[in-house]
């Protein structure tokens, strides 16, 4: 098959799959450089309790689950994917005993690691989302609070939660610069 005719088909799949017009300006961008073609796609979270994670993410933050699966090649490892807003999460089922790092107990001590960090997510009412986390049994782990980029004019307000393995998440508001 010719090379934009399949893109094009592709691209059209996309958009009636995720039910947005934004793919097909996809091939387009496919043309002008590999590199342009890339958005983001999903986050994988490794859990030890499959069950558990699916169930917190689809009742706590409205995630619908789209496809559950196994890997015949990792013995029979289950997965999902959830989405929302399009936007994927792909939880895996790690082995009972996992060699992930301990949950961190602190906010400076999430920034002291490296590697994955948090899943952040958009949202103009940060207040609104952490009193309905509230009342889903979902606490804060760091409170909303607007902070100033230090150094720039700009400030942000974010809040942060942790499922029930000890992943961070993070709410944002929009990015503001400072008046001044």
């Amino acid at each position: 098959m010719e090379r934009r005719m399949f893109l094009t088909l592709a691209t059209a799949a996309a958009a009636l799959a995720t039910g947005t017009d934004e793919a097909l300006a996809a091939p387009a961008a496919a043309e002008a450089g590999g590199l342009d073609w890339l958005r983001a796609d999903h986050v994988s979270i490794h859990v030890t309790d499959f069950e558990g994670a699916m169930t917190w993410y689809t009742d706590k933050l409205g995630f619908k689950p789209e496809v559950v699966w196994r890997v015949a090649a990792l013995d029979g490892k289950r997965l999902v994917y959830l989405s929302k807003g399009g936007f994927w999460i792909e939880i895996v089922q790690a082995a009972p005993v996992s060699s992930g790092l301990p949950p961190v107990e602190s906010f400076p001590e999430h920034f002291a690691r490296t590697g994955y960090g948090h899943i952040c997510f958009a949202t103009a009412e940060i207040d609104a989302v952490l009193a309905d986390l509230e009342r889903r049994g979902v606490p804060a782990f760091v409170r909303a609070q607007t902070y100033p980029l230090d150094g720039t004019t700009f400030e942000r307000r974010v809040a942060f939660v942790k499922d029930p393995e000890g992943n961070v998440i993070e709410f944002a508001g929009p990015l503001v610069r400072r008046a001044g």
